[in-house]
């Protein structure tokens, strides 16, 4: 099993054979669910568990569990909206919470102060942050008229009602109610008899009908929020703390693309560039599940975010994408005839609309914009922004850039280039897609840096960046890709506000955590990325501004560290820095790398630097430093007898599929795994199955191969269980020191494995050019290299370590595995 030594999983009365993924009612976080708690004492797997070294302690559970509560009187009195006929308006922060796994959130909801609450105003009983919605404004919303948007090109239009995107339980008016109320329980109506609504998402609250009897309800909730409830404090993070992101598929909106998030976006951190190769070669794909074209977005970071005012004007909306065609010269036209239509790089207009005239209805960064203009004129706005994209588009047809493209993709093993064995024709891709309504898969990549050309070149870039980041002005020996805008925005200033502005499908009501801080905790950043929307997780911007705001405040904090352990030696180099002779030696540097001044200022400035940004993400130290940290580990344990390469298929593995789908219940699949969907899941084959629920599944490689492209969260988090499982079950030594609640772990549990008793082990995460994960480790087990050196010429020795190493490194699967894929793939 891929989750270890656990034959099944119970779930709501059943047993499944594949771990839950259900999503809790209360803050929306959806995780498998595996309750390791009972194997202890489960005596059925005492020989597998004490066989494998994890019996005790060792297999216990350290997860986020999930369960189902009764809705009864005491939930509804912790979780009822405020009492009131309008939303509160509240400007004081949150207090810290004091629970140990809550340590360091900070200011992360729109709440108010930790005080218990008055039966007269309120009579909801829990202490902490709390949601500013009320249940008279709640039943105003629901008598509002419906919203007509347009839903296709031709201008047809649907009605909407806007108060479903609020994650609020009961999902029905009053009246609705009203005449269901002779089978819904008592507590469900206040005294007055109007229906009490909750701060839960209405789709993890199961109804249970008992002919006889008033119906039951039960919410799933995850032992974070039950741990918190049980105590009378209000989750952090959770809807009724007042962080509710909302939900647009409740009304029927369709997720944007990024060339469509660009355009609705009143900020934003990045430009996009998109390029486009053709995928076909006589008629046939190149690389397997893709279509005709391949696309990829390229981000580059701003200095500063872009603020946007006039989001219709051809300026706003080409002014941050540009498109590029890669390829022979003479496919032009037949690149631009492929990718005409495609929403990945014509914005779909009628879905532009529908999320703008939405979002000025309920978001608070919209709601003061003009009134929109009539359909079939912005429509006719960005068909002309497109063509005008199309026709501005640069062409690269130097064969030296195509070649070094092509050598650049270094997929070896092939998982996302020409696949395994699928239900997809190639030959039947192209023509399916071309020329048709199908969108291909687009990947996209976020730039860090420039590559040096050469040590001179390296020192260069560094001692530009230090006069940067020093503030001695060296511009005219300096080049720069991004550009900075007249008004920065100040991520000080404004908080979290400047996310919710770049991604309105993320935060459709225009606040995120309402937090001051310059940047989400690690906690908000779970919260926010492992919501149930997959709405997060599949915003490729969100995820390169999450990355490159955690990078900056990562140097910060460090180089805050440095200054406040010696301040007097800190105080000692301002002083000099702060002198005319310095400044003039930096300069100097800059202009001659090799010189006396650059070697001076070399030495003066890499201890500063290197401290603050030797934990900064792909930046070169944290690069270098892998190299030091090696030599060290030969230096302790000597040289290392293994060297490990391993990755996961992410396309066909089930447990990334349903991390990349939404969840529409905690009853239907992705959250359970039913036989049926099982089948679906290995064999490709759609089969009727009564708890199929509406999320489809993807059964061909090139659908799949979308979903993981569009959520590379669900890929990570699959490749990151294997890799743990592979090093704590089959090496036998952990990955990581710390545990699934960021505690960290002074003696790591270390026991025999596949390649002998694990001394020490130093891996690292690469990812391919075609965005597959792999992890490379070195580990310090077993045989000694030079223990088989010396051993080398006694025969009788060197049949025994070979004996040995082939047990440890090879093996073999039975024909009858071989005989049943071939089966299944001739089916």
């Amino acid at each position: 099993m891929s989750w270890g030594a656990k034959p099944s999983f119970p779930w709501n009365g059943s047993t499944l054979s594949e771990a839950p993924l259900p999503t809790c009612s209360c803050c929306g976080v959806r995780t498998f669910h595996i309750d390791n708690s009972d194997t202890k004492d489960d005596e059925s797997d005492k020989d597998v568990i004490e066989g494998m070294g994890l019996r005790g302690e060792a297999f216990s559970s350290t997860r986020r569990t999930y369960q189902e509560v009764e809705v009864d009187q005491e939930l509804i009195n912790k979780l009822r909206l405020r009492e009131g006929d309008e939303d509160i308006e509240i400007e004081e922060d949150p207090v810290e919470s004091n629970d140990v796994e809550e340590i360091d959130h900070g200011e992360d909801s729109n709440g108010d102060r930790g005080i218990e609450s008055n039966d007269n105003q309120d009579k909801c009983k829990l202490t902490g942050p709390r949601s500013r919605r009320t249940q008279g404004y709640h039943r105003r919303l629901m008598e509002r008229e419906p919203l007509c948007i347009p839903c296709n090109d031709n201008g047809d239009t649907k009605e909407v009602e806007l108060w479903r995107l609020r994650s609020v339980w009961p999902a029905k008016k009053p009246e609705e109610l009203e005449e269901e109320k002779d089978n819904l329980p008592e507590y469900m109506f206040d005294k007055e008899g109007n229906p009490v609504y909750l701060h839960l998402h209405p789709e993890f609250v199961r109804e249970e009908i008992v002919p006889g009897e008033k119906n039951r309800y039960y919410a799933t909730i995850c032992s974070y929020c039950k741990k918190s409830l049980d105590g009378k404090k209000s989750p952090w993070r959770s809807i009724v703390s007042g962080v509710d992101f909302g939900d647009g598929n409740r009304i029927g909106l369709e997720p944007l693309t990024e060339r469509e998030r660009q355009m609705v976006s009143k900020v934003r951190h990045f430009l996009l560039v998109v390029k486009i190769e053709s995928n076909t070669a006589d008629g046939r794909v190149i690389e397997r599940g893709q279509s005709a074209v391949k696309g990829c977005g390229i981000y580059f970071n701003h200095d500063s975010p872009r603020v946007v005012s006039d989001l219709l004007s051809e300026d706003s909306m080409n002014g941050d994408v540009s498109l590029q065609f890669v390829g022979p010269e003479g496919e032009y036209d037949a690149l631009v005839k492929k990718v005409m239509g495609s929403s990945n790089i014509e914005g779909r207009s009628w879905i532009i609309y529908q999320w703008l005239k939405v979002l000025q209805e309920v978001n608070c960064h919209y709601q003061y914009d003009d009134k929109l203009p009539e359909f079939e004129e912005v429509k006719a706005k960005i068909k002309a922004a497109n063509e005008a994209l199309v026709t501005d588009a640069e062409f690269v047809n130097d064969d030296s850039v195509v070649r070094e493209t092509e050598i650049a993709k270094d997929d070896a093993r092939h998982i996302r280039t020409h696949g395994g064995v699928g239900n997809d024709v190639d030959d039947m891709e192209v023509e399916e897609l071309v020329g048709g309504n199908v969108d291909f898969p687009m990947r996209c990549s976020y730039i860090t840096h420039t590559k040096a050309g050469s040590g001179k070149d390296a020192d260069r870039d560094y001692l530009e960046s230090a006069a940067e980041a020093l503030g001695v002005d060296a511009k005219e020996f300096a080049t720069t890709l991004s550009r900075r805008e007249g008004t920065p925005l100040n991520e000080y200033e404004h908080g979290d506000g400047i996310l919710a502005k770049a991604c309105p499908d993320v935060c459709i009501f225009g606040t995120a955590y309402n937090s001051s801080r310059p940047n989400l905790t690690t906690y908000q950043t779970e919260h926010l990325i492992m919501q149930y929307t997959t709405n997060a997780a599949c915003n490729r911007q969100l995820l390169c501004q999450l990355f490159e705001s955690k990078r900056r405040h990562g140097v910060i904090t460090n180089m805050h560290a440095k200054a406040s352990t010696n301040p007097k030696e800190f105080e000692k180099f301002a002083d000099e820095f702060s002198t005319s002779e310095f400044q003039e030696k930096l300069k100097a540097a800059v202009r001659n790398p090799d010189g006396a001044d650059a070697k001076y200022v070399l030495n003066k400035v890499t201890p500063l630097l290197t401290f603050a940004g030797r934990k900064s993400a792909f930046g070169a130290l944290e690069r270098n430093q892998s190299a030091g940290e090696m030599l060290a580990l030969g230096r302790r344990y000597g040289c290392a007898p293994a060297f490990l390469t391993f990755g996961i298929d992410d396309i066909n593995n089930p447990n990334a599929i349903r991390l990349a789908l939404r969840s529409s219940s905690n009853e239907d699949f992705p959250a359970v795994v039913s036989s049926a969907s099982r089948v679906e899941l290995d064999r490709g084959i759609p089969l009727e199955d009564e708890h199929g629920g509406v999320v489809h599944i993807p059964r061909g490689y090139t659908e799949r191969l979308k979903h993981m492209n569009d959520n590379p969260i669900g890929a990570a988090l699959a490749y990151k269980q294997v890799v743990h499982d592979i090093m704590e079950i089959l090496i036998g030594i952990k990955p990581s020191m710390y545990g699934e609640h960021g505690e960290k772990s002074t003696k790591p549990k270390i026991r025999k494995g596949l390649v002998g008793q694990p001394r020490a082990f130093f891996g690292k995460n690469e990812t391919t050019h075609s965005g597959s994960l792999h992890f490379h480790v070195i580990i310090w087990a077993g045989l000694s290299p030079w223990f088989i050196e010396f051993a080398s010429d006694i025969p009788q020795l060197c049949k025994l370590i070979s004996e040995m190493l082939e047990s440890q490194y090879c093996a073999e699967l039975d024909r009858h595995v071989h005989v049943k894929d071939l089966v299944h793939m001739k089916e």
